[in-house]
């Protein structure tokens, strides 16, 4: 068959058609790729990245390793603890045998009740109490020292009453012959009185011869009678009152020299109680550690006694504990070309290579030191050395968290700060065309 005319002209159109098609799919491609990689350039130089620098680090002590030691030894009886156990502060050891410590103990136990017993007696005395009574649990601790105190007070106490009791009537008996006296004395001036009047009458009647000379003889010698009497009764006065006042004197002395007895043997006592309180500090702080105990919370690194009944030296080191509190010091090793970008309180990852990082995550910390010089390794590798605080000492939840221990292994990821991506992919770019063309 052969194409007409019209045909090759609609075949031409068909083949103009598709090369135009072509063509627009073409600039349509270019567009799309003009646009995305234009795109791309707007989001990588907006878009920022955190710039991190890592390194590998190892879990140390929050502070040194504690060594746990007995001041006086011992024999050891029992031991609580293996290598690798945690302990908290106070947790009890192991215990040393005590019966030497415990016994001194006791003997000077007694002898503080037995003070305290006779102390409470001579402060009663100092007093003048009628009644001697004993601290609180004085009684049930040291039943025999204060019965025997108790019995001291009372028979001081019975004989000072007594002595008094002499005085008293002493006493009483000089102001009773006191108040006789001035009875006395009363009496006669009431005699003197009238007496005199009627001598006087008297010698009138006499000079007139109306009485006889007798009657007045009679009369005054009646007078000088009572005068004489009244002279003796004055005579007497300071006799009696001088023992009045040394019956009171002697009250005086008697109180006196209960209560001065007893102070001065209470200051006495005062000494021999500090002494042997002072020991007693001594003995108990001595009992209390034959107890040994954790002085942190930690991990038992060794034990050095493995043996019951073993023979402690004093000042022997018993075991070490591991301090492990609520925070967590990881040293960091770091390259000298990235330590100038650090600084103390930046933000850091702590990844515990013993926890998968993916299953377990990691800790958030923050530098908290940055080594002052280089320290070269084994393979003569040099790094800062940088230590880094995390928030919590444990990994997983509160409830099961999953313990850390010093000398573990760990990746620590510090951020020194933010990037675009744009400035992160140029950077090759332009440290090459920087040194590029320089060498010889």
């Amino acid at each position: 068959m052969f194409q007409t005319g019209q045909d090759s002209d609609f075949i031409n159109d068909i083949s103009s058609a598709a090369l135009r098609d072509k063509s627009n799919s073409h600039w349509r491609l270019l567009v799309v790729l003009l646009v995305g990689i234009g795109g791309f350039f707007v989001w990588a130089y907006f878009y920022e990245i955190e710039e991190v620098t890592r390194g590998p680090g190892r879990v140390i002590p929050s502070s040194q390793i504690q060594v746990v030691q007995s001041l006086e030894g011992g024999i050891v009886r029992s031991i609580d603890i293996r290598e690798g156990d945690m302990v908290n502060a106070g947790q009890v050891l192991m215990h040393l045998d005590d019966t030497g410590f415990s016994s001194q103990l006791g003997e000077l136990l007694e002898k503080e009740s037995a003070l305290l017993a006779e102390k409470a007696r001579l402060e009663a005395e100092a007093g003048l109490a009628q009644e001697l009574s004993f601290p609180d649990g004085l009684e049930s601790r040291n039943t025999l020292a204060t019965t025997a105190e108790a019995e001291v007070f009372f028979s001081r106490r019975t004989q000072l009453d007594q002595e008094l009791s002499v005085l008293a009537n002493r006493l009483a008996q000089r102001r009773a012959e006191l108040a006789e006296l001035e009875g006395l004395r009363e009496k006669i001036s009431i005699r003197l009185a009238p007496l005199d009047e009627e001598i006087q009458l008297t010698e009138e009647l006499v000079l007139r011869g109306a009485v006889p000379r007798i009657e007045l003889l009679r009369l005054k010698s009646q007078r000088a009678e009572s005068t004489g009497d009244l002279i003796i009764a004055n005579a007497s006065e300071p006799r009696i009152k001088a023992g009045i006042l040394e019956a009171e004197t002697q009250i005086q002395a008697a109180r006196a020299s209960y209560v001065s007895s007893a102070r001065e043997r209470l200051a006495r006592l005062q000494v021999e109680l500090a002494v042997v309180q002072e020991g007693l500090r001594a003995a108990k702080d001595r009992v209390t550690r034959t107890t040994v105990r954790s002085p942190t919370k930690g991990i038992v690194n060794t034990v050095n006694v493995s043996t019951i009944g073993a023979v402690v030296q004093p000042g022997a080191p018993l075991a070490e504990v591991v301090p492990a509190d609520d925070r967590l010091l990881v040293e960091v090793d770091i390259r000298p070309q990235d330590v100038a970008f650090i600084r103390p309180g930046e933000q850091a990852s702590v990844k515990i290579t013993a926890y998968d990082y993916l299953v377990y995550g990691s800790l958030s910390g923050k530098v908290t030191r940055i080594g002052a010089d280089t320290i070269e390794n084994a393979q003569g590798d040099q790094f800062f050395r940088i230590v880094v605080e995390t928030d919590k000492a444990y990994l997983g939840s509160d409830e099961e968290p999953l313990q850390i221990i010093p000398g573990m292994v760990a990746t620590v990821d510090i951020q020194t700060g933010r990037k675009t991506v744009l400035s992160y992919l140029g950077k090759p770019v332009l440290r090459a065309s920087a040194e590029a063309l320089r060498e010889r």
